[in-house]
């Protein structure tokens, strides 16, 4: 578990700047050239961005905990059939299929932006006027929202959060990420980062994509090792 989490955590880092920032940092940066700049309380521009990105990471934390709990059910059932570590089998499967697509493209699951609810037309107006509201609450809310747009990259640590194979490993799981993330998007909040500097290169797709690609191949040795298929493996590598 502390290998998943570690790579969760670097594969946040390393695309933070990569690929969160050309995905969020349109939103990120809207929002936060919303913001007052003159205010009776200098600290206030700085809660609610603060506020913002904390939602974004409870809203990825939310979705890893959803995940993680449909694992612990395939788990369950599998259990029922005589199977133990069903779950790690399938997600560390797709998530090595996952990888392998995204180091042949550099972009597996594009499309799945398209499914976006802050696209949607009855959400998208909601997410506008959240925007504009410059509250503590619409901040929260905002960033909540935002946490849920779908990606390739959000849905191959989904399937980490169901290849764990409990609610709360998954949501740990997606909090890790979500942090990773941190940098990245409030350098593009506080600074204006976006679009006048990005980091370039493919290096650290195929670097995030390596490190998923391996912890989906430790989820499915965990899956074939508490089945008896393969020798038993380190536990603290889960």
């Amino acid at each position: 578990m502390i290998t998943a989490l570690l790579a969760a955590l670097s594969v946040g880092l390393l695309q933070g700047f990569l690929h969160c920032a050309g995905m969020c940092g349109p939103f990120t940066l809207a929002f936060s050239l919303n913001l007052p700049r003159n205010t009776p309380n200098a600290a206030h521009p700085i809660r609610w961005i603060a506020l913002h990105n904390g939602g974004r990471i409870l809203g990825f934390t939310l979705l890893g905990t959803m995940f993680g709990l449909l694992g612990s059910f395939v788990d369950l059932a599998g259990k029922t059939a005589g199977v133990d570590g069903v779950a790690g089998l399938i997600g560390g499967t797709l998530m090595m299929i996952w990888a392998v697509q995204q180091l042949r493209t550099g972009h597996a699951l594009k499309g799945l932006e398209r499914f976006s609810p802050i696209t949607h037309p009855r959400l998208k107006p909601w997410l506008h006027q959240m925007t504009l509201a410059r509250t503590n609450l619409s901040s929260f809310l905002s960033g909540v929202l935002l946490g849920t747009h779908p990606c390739g990259l959000l849905f191959a640590m989904l399937l980490g959060a169901a290849a764990a194979g409990a609610w709360w490993r998954g949501g740990l799981t997606l909090l890790a990420f979500g942090v990773g993330t941190v940098p990245a998007i409030l350098t593009i909040a506080l600074a204006g980062f976006y679009g006048r500097r990005r980091l370039q290169g493919r290096w650290a797709t195929y670097l995030s994509a390596a490190l998923i690609g391996l912890s989906g191949l430790l989820f499915a040795l965990r899956g074939l090792s508490v089945n008896g298929l393969v020798p038993d493996i380190n536990p603290w590598l889960f």
